[in-house]
């Protein structure tokens, strides 16, 4: 019995020697694969290479070694290794390079890259590499580069970049200069690639007119060159979370002596700068889908923009807080699923006479639904859901209860009379904490709307139905006075200090 097992003690010591064996094996194995050495590095005085096709004599140039502070920083297209002249195929610098404790200081002081003459390979994100880089300009005439990849991102200091080429080559370096906004805020949700038109110039002057621009933290992009009248911008977004609470957004803006009217809302373009009051001017003629994000309450909409697209509120939840929306007269068309979402607040909607078509669950978000048109519009059924409140004229009421059946309530609206003018006895105040004052409103002599309030900020004060305000803490909010039917708005801000 001892025998067998000292037998068998040898056995799995065997065992264990040869398990151990072909472990150290596979660890030596693996070792070789993450250890392995790296292809080697050419130095150029500053430019560091790597070879990357020996039969056709190219390099990557994949670093420069910015020892000392240079604005300019040349982009060469030959290079000569060990007495042999390569071509460089590709810029694309390693961020051991640019992120290097050495260099990396230096990297942010260059301004302007030099692209010679020879160059003729593929130049990969320089700007996110040189970050404050403004300029790129190219020397080929005969010699152009196979592509230059350029991506901004909307929180950098500078939102385009402007190429110099040589006369008469504008054309031709279009074809090869790719620019996109790298464009994220708020959440990865609302990530996405924005296309952008690159600027192209033979020489540098003071006025130049470029693509795209910020102003108070929002980004507009140029759809029509200004020139020497008045161009056109859409907005794109934001540079970064905003944190305002009253947004009214401009007719026209100005960039280094230009002028551009704002005519478009693009994907994104509101969603994180938090306020809960916005005010679209009637210069807008367009929106795209998605434009807004939950925190909104109050939106004021541009008569001209004929067509209000779906998901015009956007939230990974599908929720708002919409309280109102005011859609004007010239608005002819709500698109399926406008203003579909799950409704933190209870949400109305006033929808104009002007209004020919109306989408499928286009209102599925409001509470309440006021038609100002007295015969029911094609499809009316689908775009409102169960449970709703509508309102029309006592005469409709009898059409729209035969096409909405009896899961919605259709009751008859106030016959208003529209006022003309909205005043309130002040446009600013100063406060303090815990303190109470009462604004006054007035319209049109004969009108019978109601002046709403709403406060933009209710962590800082509150305000009644009354139009009396109730501070709270530190800070600076807007108390809005409007109308619903004549969409006549005004606004006070309230600053409250300790």
């Amino acid at each position: 019995m001892f025998g067998y097992e000292l037998i068998r003690a040898k056995s799995y010591k065997a065992i264990k020697i040869i398990l151990m064996l072909f472990l150290f094996v596979a660890i030596i194995r693996t070792s070789s694969i993450v250890y392995a050495k790296e292809e080697a590095v050419y130095k150029d005085d500053i430019y560091c290479y790597q070879i990357t096709n020996e039969t056709k004599k190219e390099v990557t140039l994949i670093g420069v070694e910015l020892q000392n502070e240079q604005k300019e920083l040349s982009i060469p297209g030959k290079v000569t290794i060990n007495g042999v002249e390569y071509t460089v195929r590709n810029v694309d610098i390693n961020f051991r390079y640019y992120t290097n404790a050495d260099y990396k200081d230096n990297y942010r002081k260059v301004t302007k890259l030099n692209v010679e003459e020879t160059f003729s390979g593929i130049i990969s994100s320089p700007v996110y590499v040189f970050p404050n880089v403004t300029c790129i300009e190219f020397f080929g005439k005969t010699i152009l580069p196979e592509k230059v990849d350029v991506e901004i991102v909307n929180n950098d200091t500078n939102l385009d970049v402007l190429y110099l080429v040589p006369s008469g080559m504008e054309k031709e370096y279009e074809k090869v200069i790719h620019q996109v906004m790298n464009y994220s805020v708020y959440s990865d949700i609302y990530e996405h690639n924005i296309p952008m038109t690159p600027t192209i110039a033979t020489s540098l002057n003071d006025n130049m007119e470029y693509g795209c621009f910020q102003k108070d933290g929002f980004i507009y992009q140029v759809t029509k060159p200004a020139g020497e009248g008045v161009g056109e911008v859409q907005l794109i977004g934001i540079t970064n979370m905003l944190y305002v609470s009253y947004v009214s957004l401009p007719d026209t803006v100005t960039n280094n002596g230009y002028t551009y009217r704002l005519t478009k809302l693009c994907k994104f373009g509101l969603v994180g700068c938090k306020a809960t009051v916005v005010i679209v001017p009637n210069s807008v003629t367009k929106m795209e889908s998605d434009v807004f994000g939950i925190d909104v309450e109050l939106l004021f909409l541009s008569k001209n923009c004929k067509v209000i697209p779906s998901r015009l509120i956007t939230d990974e939840n599908y929720e708002s807080r919409l309280r109102f929306v005011y859609v004007p007269e010239g608005v002819t068309t709500l698109s399926e699923d406008a203003f579909n979402f799950t409704n933190l607040n209870k949400s109305s909607i006033i929808l104009p006479t002007s209004l020919k078509s109306i989408g499928k669950r286009s209102v599925y978000g409001c509470k309440l639904v006021t038609f100002l048109n007295k015969k029911p519009i094609a499809n009316i059924a689908s775009a409102v859901k169960n449970g709703t409140t509508v309102k029309v004229n006592q005469t409709a009421i009898k059409k729209y209860k035969s096409i909405l059946g009896t899961k919605i309530s259709v009751v008859a609206a106030k016959n208003i009379t529209k006022s003309t003018k909205l005043s309130i006895n002040t446009t600013s105040l100063k406060m303090k904490v815990s303190q109470k004052k009462t604004l006054k409103g007035s319209l049109t002599k004969g009108s019978n709307e109601t002046i709403y309030w709403l406060s933009s900020d209710n962590d800082i004060l509150e305000v009644s139905d009354k139009g009396v305000i109730k501070t709270k803490s530190k800070g600076t909010a807007y108390v809005v006075a409007y109308t619903r039917t004549s969409g006549l708005r005004k606004v006070v801000k309230v600053t409250v200090t300790n």
